[in-house]
């Protein structure tokens, strides 16, 4: 009777064994596909780009757009209608990385539905998608261009405002920093010689309570 129940007992504890090795394994497995469902997610931005790109042909740009996920996010970039863009020799490349590039041109080489457009970034993966904010492009011809200053007509005591004429195709790229007189005389945006001269924060030259002295003067 005592070897049946010693041979009963060894049975009982190596079954209770095999019935824990078994439970730990499932709770591993369990573990290692909990685990593998966490690791995935869909693409979150490292880099979104800015708001807004200008450069000059003669420099070219390079827009940045980076974003992280798993498995990694495939790099797009779209214009506003939502249509993907790409590459055109020369003029626009996309990177592996995700960033866009414009590569310097000449001035006759230039495209506005290439150098004045709206473009976005999109990372996509099988488990979701991003879309960056709006990024408007504008490339700019560097050439040769004049400023010019019209005759104003002022009564005695009262101010004068002269005004910088800057042609349009550069005026969002030019600011207005300085006048001078033809004795070279500079006034700048933070002066103001003897409350009588300043130069205003939209380029515009104020002379306060002009004279009989100021009709012989000239402004550039």
């Amino acid at each position: 009777m005592t070897l049946d129940r010693g041979r009963q007992a060894a049975s009982t504890m190596f079954a209770l064994s095999a019935m824990l090795l078994l439970s730990g394994f499932n709770c591993l497995n369990g573990a290692h596909a909990a685990t593998k469902v966490d690791d995935s997610k869909g693409p979150v931005f490292l880099k979104e780009p800015t708001n807004r790109i200008d450069f000059s042909n003669s420099t070219g740009a390079v827009v940045e757009c980076s974003a992280t996920g798993n498995p990694p996010p495939e790099m797009i970039w779209i214009r506003s209608d939502g249509t993907a863009v790409g590459e055109v020799p020369g003029l626009r490349q996309i990177l592996s990385n995700g960033n866009l590039v414009f590569p310097p041109f000449r001035a006759e080489d230039y495209r506005q539905d290439v150098h004045a457009q709206v473009y976005a970034c999109m990372a996509k993966n099988q488990f979701g998608s991003v879309i960056s904010r709006d990024v408007n492009v504008r490339a700019v011809v560097q050439q040769y261009y004049e400023a010019d200053v019209n005759k104003e007509h002022v009564i005695l005591g009262n101010p004068a405002i002269f005004k910088c004429g800057i042609p349009s195709f550069v005026a969002d790229f030019v600011d207005v920093v300085s006048w001078t007189d033809e004795e070279n005389t500079y006034i700048y945006s933070a002066d103001a010689i003897d409350g009588k001269y300043m130069v205003l924060p939209s380029g515009e030259l104020h002379i306060r309570e002009v004279g009989p002295e100021d009709g012989y003067k000239s402004y550039q």
